[in-house]
């Protein structure tokens, strides 16, 4: 007669692979690896429901490791369909699906397994355990470890190699959650044969174990034992490792590095570069932002990775560029960004991508952003011909002030003809600044046409306007923001319902998010222009900040930069101290975040990451407030 714990187990593995699909209907129900899965999405009744631009990332699971992809989806009527190419290796592929910074939040996911031969493999048990387990969290699935425990045991059973390292802890941890007297039982007996064992690996996953338990004081124990007889171990090194990336000041950490060095043995064989290239990133980075050049060459140069070293230029040569300092420096280092780029085309992908296209891809986008700091520092060394060339290479213009940058090379390598049209044609297309506003103010004049420049502009702006009219009204919703109460910098409450009537811009941002930062000076001078507008008002929440000095932190950031926001903290789940309350509620998935409520208290714009320029985040405020405010009029 079979156990409760069979029955359960039976009942699961008799479930179809698409038993959990919902809105996504896969063509084949047993797909063979190899094969091109091909799906269809209905976003009825999700969040992405009446949605124009669905975006889909397939999640590939090769054995046990992860690649992801996007996968371009056709409109069918009021559905998706796509298609998925898959490798001998695949044993299961999740989709995620998202619009207009939505996720579409399936529980249970999107997913199938992946046969062979009509079977499931030791690896298809595997790669479902990992995704319930642990993985589905990227896909906002809902963990399920009670069937992530038995499909652990179902493929370390079939394949018993496969127990071992993280997949084994992952079972142990997964088995001690769902039933914490059994499970407890199963880990203590794992740790009283490892306890027989004397090499790192064993005493490490005893350590891990303990973990799990919660028995704070024997993992120190074995810490200590770790650090006693293997003082050059794999903790020992983790410690040190840590140690080095912590320390702020580059003479100290350069001192700390060479006696990491040192005392690993690590000499310059490209293996041993290999595993010092990190370290040699952290120190070039801490140097270049000081400014000693010296230093920076020095540990650049031993960076092995092509592109982690590309990258670092450019981090360097980027805000000398926008100084005008060092140019000649900074247009070395900017050059051989590039030349890195092109060299590593030749090599062999990283796994992360899911094929060489891909990989190119991204390069490429790599390489457009350095061709742009690149143009800039030839601009700086007057060389605009050359920065017109390296301007272009930088690809489509949809960046406004690299479209300002590209019109002012033109211009001022003689190609006054071709900046004029340029220019119009940007400002026409609402990719323009007011920079760019009053150079082809300039060039227009010196044409000595008939037609004032105000009304041969009035016509470009007016096209352009109409176009960002026409695309935020498709972006225009009309949904109850949630309500908040909030504490600002000052220690004043501010509350959403306090503000009724009034139309309220939330800017969610943490000091640590690049594009948030860079936003910044756009949004004052948004602030700037309303303030004295009563009708409309800016807060911005502070969240995602978990340093324990966040205040501090964030009172310095403001004030540094001469900020006159109103900045609100979000609090901390009680449930979760690493998530916050109101960005949750309004269903957040990435920073910055702007909402526009009317003043109704409802929801009509929501926009996600940064544009680029601070007159194209004034004008888009602009044109919101405006439809919002029109919208009211009309209902009146």
């Amino acid at each position: 007669m079979k156990t409760f714990k069979q029955v359960v187990f039976s009942l699961f593995f008799a479930l179809p692979a698409l038993a959990y699909a919902q809105n996504i209907k896969f063509e084949i129900a047993k797909p063979e690896a190899g094969s091109v899965i091909r799906f269809t999405y209905d976003p009825t009744e999700t969040k992405l429901a009446g949605k124009e631009d669905v975006r889909c990332y397939a999640y590939i699971f090769h054995h046990a490791k992860q690649k992801i992809s996007p996968v371009k989806l056709i409109k069918v009527g009021a559905l998706y369909t796509g298609e998925i190419q898959t490798a001998d290796s695949t044993s299961l592929v999740a989709l995620q699906l998202s619009a207009d910074g939505k996720i579409d939040e399936n529980a249970k996911g999107y997913y199938t397994l992946v046969f062979k031969d009509g079977k499931q493999t030791p690896y298809t048990y595997l790669s479902e355990a990992i995704l319930l387990d642990v993985y589905g969290v990227n896909l906002r699935m809902k963990a399920n470890q009670a069937k992530a425990s038995l499909l652990y045991k179902q493929a370390f059973d079939m394949m018993p190699e496969l127990k071992k390292g993280q997949h084994q802890y992952r079972y142990f941890v997964s088995s001690y959650n769902t039933n914490p007297v059994e499970g407890r039982k199963l880990l203590m007996s794992q740790i009283k044969k490892l306890s027989k064992l004397s090499d790192e690996i064993a005493i490490s996953e005893v350590w891990g174990l303990y973990a799990v338990l919660k028995e704070t004081r024997k993992v120190d124990s074995v810490k200590k034992l770790l650090l006693t007889k293997f003082p050059k171990g794999t903790y020992a090194w983790s410690l040190d490792y840590e140690a080095i990336s912590s320390e702020k000041d580059p003479a100290k950490m350069e001192t700390k590095a060479m006696q990491f060095k040192k005392k690993f043995g690590y000499g310059e064989e490209p293996l041993d570069r290999k595993k010092m290239s990190p370290l040699y990133e952290r120190l070039a980075a801490v140097y270049g932002a000081a400014g000693n050049y010296e230093k920076f060459d020095l540990y650049a140069d031993q960076i092995v990775n092509k592109v982690n070293r590309a990258a670092l230029y450019n981090t360097i040569a980027w805000p000398l560029a926008e100084k005008n300092k060092n140019s000649i420096y900074a247009a070395r280092i900017s050059k051989s960004s590039l030349e890195l780029l092109d060299a590593a085309k030749d090599d062999e992908y990283p796994f992360y991508f899911d094929s060489k296209e891909s990989y190119l891809k991204n390069l490429q986008r790599y390489y457009a952003m350095y061709a742009d700091t690149y143009a800039l520092l030839l601009h700086n060394l007057g060389k605009d011909n050359e920065a017109v060339i390296y301007q272009e290479k930088a690809g489509e213009f949809s960046d406004a002030e690299g479209n300002e940058r590209y019109v002012m090379y033109l211009d001022l390598s003689g190609n006054k003809e071709k900046a004029f049209t340029e220019a119009s044609r940007f400002l026409k297309e609402g990719k323009g600044t007011d920079v760019m506003r009053e150079r082809l103010k300039s060039l227009y004049n010196a044409k000595g046409l008939s037609v004032p420049f105000e009304a041969y502009i009035a016509d470009l702006e007016k096209a352009a306007k109409e176009k960002e009219h026409a695309e935020l009204l498709k972006r225009m919703i009309n949904t109850p923001a949630p309500t908040f109460s909030l504490l600002n910098l000052k220690g004043e409450r501010v509350s959403l319902a306090d503000l009724k009537g009034k139309i309220v811009i939330l800017d969610y941002w943490a000091t640590w998010c690049g594009p948030c930062v860079a936003s910044f000076p756009g949004m004052q001078k948004a602030v700037n222009k309303y303030a004295a507008d009563p009708n409309v008002v800016f807060l911005f929440i502070n969240t995602r900040q978990t340093e324990p000095n966040r205040e501090e932190l964030v009172k310095k950031f403001i004030a540094d930069n001469k900020y006159t926001f109103n900045v609100l903290y979000d609090t901390k789940s009680k449930q979760d101290p690493n998530k916050f309350d109101l960005i949750n509620a309004y269903e957040v998935s990435g920073i910055p975040t702007k909402f526009i409520i009317d003043g109704d208290g409802n929801i009509r714009f929501k926009v996600v990451g940064f544009s680029g320029s601070s007159d194209g985040v004034v004008k888009e405020i602009d044109t919101m407030i405006g439809l919002i405010t029109s919208a009211g009029k009309n209902t009146k």
